[in-house]
């Protein structure tokens, strides 16, 4: 799924796609979460927060988080995933505190968050963009705040092994690692390390380790001009065996082939689609009191 626009200089990404599983997984970015029609639970240490249609989410960072869908036909949700600097003011409380419940319910959620929502600007190299873009997201993220009740985030993630697990995969997915090394590195057995992956991340190390691998390569097919080989070498996988086997899994179809098939769903996502697209004119707000209205 392309984003709605993806802008590395502002720190900022916007997504308005299927929801899917996601794995666990940490960032030092901000998260923020709109289901737009379906449902989908969202998954925080040993915590599920159901979200239906409506609610809306405010991931912290440095917070570990999954993302499930139990659902046949899956619904849609926006993403939106940003600098934690972009935040202003608010940059030292996202560091130091979490949300005790990270989700706010459709009828509870401030009309202002919608707005702001649907107001952010795209990319543009006009300064002026930058800054609403900016006050935008703090909006949104000021009025979240007035509803929830923060945490210390030390009593969540620290001396947690699965934060350590996640934090530890991130830095080290593309070298030679195993279970055993991995244990031995963070001062753990590897029987402990080998419960988190299958009661925490529902798979086993090789399993998560090769989806990370997996999303990183994706990422390189995307947005690089890389070669098959120094894709695959690049996430760590050891062989163009074992990377064709998992990328058929998930996909269907070959490394080579997904990328001709992005390139050409790329080309005919038009300039024009982009500038006159917003995510409000897709979905209602969740009390169902406002309507999406095209201009």
């Amino acid at each position: 799924m392309l984003p709605l626009y993806k802008d590395r200089k502002a720190g900022i990404e916007i997504y308005y796609r299927q929801s899917r599983n996601v794995p666990p997984h940490v960032h030092e970015t901000v998260e923020l979460i709109y289901v737009a029609s379906g449902t989908l639970d969202l998954c925080i240490g040993n915590e599920i927060y159901h979200m239906e249609k409506g609610d809306f989410g405010l991931i912290f960072p440095n917070i570990v988080h999954s993302y499930q869908v139990t659902e046949d036909d899956p619904g849609k949700s926006l993403n939106i995933i940003a600098d934690a600097e972009l935040a202003g003011t608010y940059y030292p409380t996202l560091q130091k505190y979490c949300p005790e419940n990270p989700v706010i319910k459709a009828d509870d959620l401030h009309p202002d968050v919608f707005y702001a929502i649907q107001s952010i600007p795209e990319e543009s190299e006009n300064a002026d963009e930058y800054v609403i873009r900016q006050a935008f997201l703090q909006i949104v993220i000021a009025r979240c705040l007035q509803t929830m009740k923060l945490v210390d985030k030390s009593a969540v993630v620290n001396n947690d092994l699965t934060y350590q697990t996640v934090c530890y995969i991130s830095a080290h997915f593309a070298e030679d690692i195993s279970l055993t090394s991995m244990a031995r590195d963070l001062y753990v057995s590897p029987y402990a390390l080998s419960r988190i992956f299958s009661s925490v991340f529902h798979t086993n190390f090789n399993g998560y380790l090769n989806e990370f691998r997996l999303d990183y390569a994706i990422y390189l097919l995307r947005y690089t001009t890389q070669t098959i080989t120094e894709v695959y070498e690049s996430a760590g996988f050891n062989s163009q065996r074992t990377f064709n086997r998992v990328f058929q899994d998930r996909f269907r179809m070959s490394p080579r082939d997904y990328r001709e098939e992005y390139r050409k769903l790329l080309a005919r996502s038009s300039e024009e689609e982009k500038k006159t697209f917003r995510p409000y004119y897709h979905f209602e707000t969740g009390s169902g009191k406002e309507k999406a209205k095209e201009a």
